[in-house]
């Protein structure tokens, strides 16, 4: 029986409370509070850390480097240089220069493989930096592949909310445009930004104690370029979750 049907109505808590629909501000999966002064990534931002970098601090406001985990063979964090929570980030413009440097870092890093943009939200989703950030990750996403279609949570005019089986995974919805559109060029594009907006809601609903978005971009080809296959921001969540360098 598909999730949804399971628990129909929003998951709600006394720890949950909003400022407005666009930004969660005080819900229960957020990770502790450290603060810009005690943050990591704010250190490397700021120079008082090390990094092994690919696109550093200038007039724009995200930046790149390599995650010090090594599970798979290209991990690449794209970073805003401000300190904010994973649910201001997707709620701000700044995603919308992040997106486009993750595609730009995966096209040059794992294009010929194939490649997948992560973001945790919370414990369940093993978020382990309150700092926003994306992971371009090598690989594409297997288990995406090989998810089965459930039942349809949403259609608006401009976007598809699918539900999926997906394995070892609670619960998955795939937000897509209505309109053929490839992978590259969502995430190249202000789509993502009514990709994320769509994905928050949903989480709101089905996933309110942490979760997984991620998209998968297909190997470059002859005459195509990466993530040239259907776009897709999949959501994951409803419980505890794999680690996103997996078979994710």
């Amino acid at each position: 029986m598909p999730f949804s049907t399971r628990f129909p109505t929003p998951w709600r808590n006394s720890s949950t409370s909003f400022v407005d629909s666009k930004v969660f501000t005080q819900v229960s999966f957020e990770l502790p509070n450290a603060g810009a002064e005690n943050c990591v990534f704010c250190s490397i931002i700021s120079g008082d850390s090390e990094a092994s970098w690919e696109a550093k601090p200038g007039a724009g406001s995200v930046v790149c480097f390599h995650n010090r985990l090594n599970w798979v063979r290209v991990m690449l964090l794209v970073v805003p240089t401000q300190h904010m929570t994973q649910q201001e980030f997707w709620a701000s413009s700044a995603l919308r220069e992040a997106a486009e440097m993750a595609v730009d870092m995966g096209d040059e890093h794992c294009g010929h493989e194939g490649y997948r943009v992560i973001a945790n939200f919370g414990l369940q989703a093993h978020q382990s930096v309150e700092h926003a950030h994306l992971h371009v990750i090598s690989g594409p996403s297997r288990m995406i592949e090989n998810g089965v279609g459930q039942s349809r949570l949403n259609l608006s005019s401009d976007l598809i909310v699918d539900e999926f089986e997906v394995d070892e995974t609670p619960f998955a919805a795939r937000i897509s445009p209505a309109g053929p559109l490839s992978q590259r060029d969502m995430w190249k594009s202000d789509r993502i930004m009514e990709a994320a907006s769509s994905a928050r809601e949903v989480a709101r609903r089905y996933s309110p104690n942490g979760f997984r978005l991620m998209s998968s971009f297909d190997p470059s080809a002859e005459g195509s370029k990466p993530g040239s296959n259907a776009s897709g921001l999949f959501l994951l969540g409803g419980g505890q979750l794999g680690l996103y360098g997996s078979a994710y």
